[in-house]
């Protein structure tokens, strides 16, 4: 009996199409794993963003699964239903631009058998005009905006989405293995090992993007996506759904890192219109915008669900609208009309992290910083940055919490500037008394 409230033909064609043989012309009961809510959710979240862009020819799709079990919640494929049939959620190949980036992460961040991983958020890659052979053609990446801003951290990179330091990191660890990445998160569509595969040139379906950006909210886990869970003629009984396909594709720590970048993304990158949807308790995501501004996507994600959407022309031509104008508003409806339940959690912290301090080059201990603190996979933090934060935090852990308000906590923290300002102080005499006696030493010679 359909609902009357939602509209759900596109995942009605997606679910038959699973569906084993024919179905009984004497009518049947099929159990799938769509919510209706989720799904009216999507619907408006489609039909209102599209009414943002008044262009009656542009498209869209949306599709949302869990990412503990890979059902899909909610699809849409298209604008209308009625005019065209063509599934743009789990049929249109198209380039995911920089919304791939997160693979590119998962290949750089891994470790390599007995090898240590070839970089860490913290590590320095050049953001400066770069020109590779790449066939009969020269290859010569830019960023959105065609600056550069010198030397960045892979962490900087992802959240504002440079395509210079990205295209390096790509290089350095070669275009296969970043194919070979894709297809352990489950995108199952051709992967050109060429240069420009970092920047999300090859084509991939919204459906595989947003499933493989479900290993990164499950810890690493893949859950085949589904949308049938069962299936009994009209007077049978229920059926049993089974277990879920689920199998460990990447490593939690390693899924961890990408996670915690994507959230920086949120947090203070090109996602951070989302900012406000911490209903969800953690949410990470990706914009994405390909060659020409033709596609415009964005993924978001928390532990319990995964929404990726896609805008764009079925022709190709140009939509001159990136992901965090045309397809994060969409995601931005939809999470913000469906009920979050038990899906209000945050990512956790699996074995194998550790947080560290990255130097900054303007290090004070006291009311100023020591750099950014950055997790990394254990073992590779860096050993001798900040040592006075952290004897800061050596400090806090044995003195508690203090209370600056009380008289008490005011003195506290006075001495303890005071002691620690000394402390500085006499240092410094030394290194200048050192640097004096090598001057002396130089002069002499």
């Amino acid at each position: 009996h359909p609902a009357k409230t939602i509209d759900a033909r596109y995942f009605l064609d997606a679910a038959v199409a699973t569906l084993p043989g024919r179905l009984p012309r004497r009518g049947a009961a099929v159990y799938t794993t769509l919510d209706p809510a989720v799904q009216r959710a999507a619907e408006r979240a489609v039909r209102e963003g599209l009414s943002r862009i008044k262009d009656s020819e542009v498209q869209a799709a949306l599709v949302a699964i869990d990412p503990k079990t890979g059902d899909v919640l909610a699809m849409v494929g298209g604008r209308d239903y009625g005019t065209s049939q063509f599934n743009r959620a789990t049929a249109a190949r198209r380039q995911p631009g920089s919304a791939f980036k997160p693979v590119v992460a998962l290949a750089a961040l891994g470790q390599q058998g007995d090898e240590p991983p070839a970089f860490t958020l913290a590590s320095r890659i050049e953001d400066a005009p770069l020109s590779i052979r790449s066939g009969a053609t020269q290859w010569e990446p830019v960023n959105y905006d065609r600056t550069f801003r010198g030397e960045v951290s892979l962490r900087e990179a992802i959240e504002a989405s440079l395509n210079v330091p990205i295209a390096r990191v790509g290089l350095e660890i070669g275009p296969q293995r970043i194919a070979e990445t894709a297809r352990r998160l489950g995108i199952a569509s051709p992967m050109r090992p060429v240069p420009s595969l970092a920047l999300g040139s090859s084509e991939v379906t919204l459906l595989e993007l947003v499933r493989a950006y479900g290993v990164f909210a499950a810890s690493g886990l893949l859950a085949t996506t589904r949308t049938v869970v069962g299936q009994t003629t009209a007077l049978g009984s229920l059926p049993d759904a089974g277990p879920p396909d689920i199998r460990q594709v990447a490593d939690p720590a390693e899924a961890y890192l990408v996670t915690s970048a994507l959230e920086g993304v949120i947090e203070r990158g090109t996602g951070k219109a989302l900012r406000g949807a911490y209903r969800f308790g953690s949410l990470a995501g990706k914009t994405g915008t390909s060659n020409d501004w033709r596609d415009a996507w964005f993924v978001a994600y928390s532990p319990g669900i995964v929404v990726g959407a896609w805008v764009g022309y079925d022709d190709g031509r140009s939509l001159r609208r990136s992901g965090a104008s045309a397809a994060l508003p969409i995601v931005a409806r939809f999470l913000q009309q469906i009920d979050p339940g038990d899906r209000a959690t945050t990512f956790p912290v699996p074995d194998g992290i550790e947080m560290g301090w990255v130097s900054d080059g303007e290090s004070s201990w006291w009311g100023g910083t020591c750099g950014t603190r950055e997790v990394f996979l254990t073992g590779t933090a860096p050993k001798d940055n900040c040592v006075n934060v952290r004897l800061a935090d050596w400090l806090g852990d044995r003195i508690g919490d203090i209370d600056l308000e009380d008289g008490w906590g005011r003195r506290t923290q006075r001495a303890v500037e005071r002691f620690f300002t000394r402390l500085l102080a006499d240092r410094e005499k030394e290194l200048r008394r050192e640097q004096r006696r090598r001057r002396r030493d130089r002069n002499r010679q």
